[in-house]
């Protein structure tokens, strides 16, 4: 039975070399219905202005496929987070479910036929909110299976349906219930662990709320998920590459997240899927104890490194008493 082809969102600024690859991947995909949503450059930078309508002239040009090409143009800069929440409620205004692609996050043949497959399998099914492209640590598969339940958010290339986008929650955060809930001691790790999710959690609260009306997408889908315990879905092997090393959120690369390879294969093969839907603790579990040694490992480096300083001001003879380190 031949697989019903999914609409795709692809969301763009103004990074051409990234916007190129991604379009490529998906030309190569050629999916019945393109979304291209394209945010507008500042008026006084003529650069991104150049950069912006590059990207709108080449999408248009070479969609040439048999495809349904639909467009949202700003006609002022709305900004990233406006911009994307704007994105997604158009393409579900007009669609009952979509894969959304950044203009950075290159998906794989593969990654379209794993949404595919998952997405009308689990539409039904609320437990499920998402199903990613991303596995940042695809060595690690403990249980077997040909793809992983998760509590944690993978967002580079993602799909989703209009009935769990329609239930984010924007500004209804029940955060201090979450709170007195002790939520992330279900994942099992220790104190110190649970410390830092927990102060990881209340900074990204404080995000969410500082920008208002339009607040962060993915940190208000993961709150989501957290006040619905619901879970997403990664695949065993990584079908996107996230290439934005240079954007808003990002100043360098982060081996963790950047570049990684990603499966070769056109399809995705499901031969021994979870028996049920019920998070992959251990997968889980390892997750933050790799994430939460490598922002321990961060700290201890800035630490050092202040404590470096500060004594070579002394030596200078400066007072350094009003020398503050911001983490």
């Amino acid at each position: 039975m031949k697989k019903e082809s999914i609409p795709v969102l692809f969301i763009t600024f103004a990074r051409p070399d990234y916007a190129r690859k991604t379009f490529d991947a998906i030309k190569a995909e050629k999916p019945s219905k393109l979304y291209f949503y394209s945010d507008k450059a500042h008026l006084n930078n003529p650069d991104e202005i150049e950069r912006n309508n590059q990207i709108r002239d080449f999408v248009i040009k070479e969609t040439d496929w048999d495809c349904e090409l639909k467009t949202f143009f700003r006609e002022e800069n709305a900004g990233l987070y406006a911009s994307m929440l704007g994105a997604i409620d158009w393409v579900f205004e007009n669609e009952e479910q979509a894969i959304i692609l950044e203009e950075d996050i290159v998906p794989s043949l593969a990654f379209f036929d794993f949404c595919k497959q998952l997405l009308p399998k689990f539409k039904e099914d609320w437990r499920v909110y998402y199903i990613s492209g991303t596995n940042l640590l695809e060595s690690f598969n403990p249980n077997g299976f040909d793809y992983i339940f998760t509590k944690r958010g993978y967002y580079y290339g993602f799909a989703t349906w209009k009935s769990r986008w329609q239930k984010v929650e924007r500004n209804n955060i029940p955060f201090e219930a979450m709170k007195r809930y002790d939520i992330n001691k279900f994942y099992g790790v220790s104190k110190r662990k649970t410390n830092y999710l927990d102060k990881s959690q209340e900074e990204s609260y404080r995000f969410l709320k500082s920008n208002g009306v339009n607040p962060c997408w993915d940190y208000a889908l993961s709150f989501t998920l957290k006040k619905e315990g619901a879970c997403g879905i990664i695949p065993v092997k990584n079908l996107v590459k996230n290439i934005g090393v240079i954007g808003i959120h990002s100043t360098g690369v982060n081996s963790l997240a950047h570049n990684l390879s990603t499966y070769t294969s056109d399809k995705y093969v499901i031969n021994n899927p979870p028996p049920f839907v019920i998070p992959d603790f251990k997968y889980d579990k390892h997750h933050i104890d790799v994430f939460y040694k490598r922002t321990l490992l961060r700290h201890r480096l800035i630490n050092r490194f202040y404590a470096i300083v500060t004594t070579f001001l002394k030596v200078l003879g400066v007072n350094t008493s009003n020398l503050t380190l911001h983490k």
